[in-house]
């Protein structure tokens, strides 16, 4: 089922418990949010595409590309890249697999502008932060 909201159309599932945004004019759907972790990254494809880097609350925190694999690249990132923000509760990733992922990054940068007011996440704006590294043990 699918639903349209102003601005930007969603599909729904039965339950209306998920929703996943679609990419207004090519259709490409970002798949589920999942904690960004170790074991995570063993399921991402070694594909081309887009991601997105979201926070606890799934404010997109970063939209990239993966520049041909979307495995090696969110792996090479460490946790996150170093100008995103902080999150005190983890980083999510969801990601869609693209053949064309400059036209795919920019029709993701030109929907979050239309939702941001021009704007893109904090995290491409080019501001350097404090460098965030993806923990793999739990502390003593």
């Amino acid at each position: 089922m699918t639903a349209f909201f102003p601005g930007r159309p969603i599909a729904v599932n039965r339950g209306g418990t998920m929703a996943h945004r679609l990419l207004p004019h090519s259709g490409m759907e970002l798949g589920r949010w999942q904690k960004l972790n170790p074991s995570t990254l063993e399921t991402v494809p070694e594909e081309p595409g887009i991601f997105e880097i979201a926070n606890l609350v799934r404010t997109v925190l970063y939209v990239g590309r993966a520049d041909g694999s979307l495995r090696r690249r969110l792996e090479g990132l460490g946790a996150v890249p170093t100008n995103v923000p902080a999150s005190t509760g983890g980083y999510y990733v969801r990601w869609a697999t693209s053949a064309d992922e400059a036209a795919a990054l920019a029709e993701a940068e030109a929907a979050h502008r239309a939702r941001l007011r021009g704007r893109l996440p904090a995290g491409n704006e080019g501001v350097v932060r404090p460098t965030i590294r993806l923990v793999t043990r739990n502390a003593a």
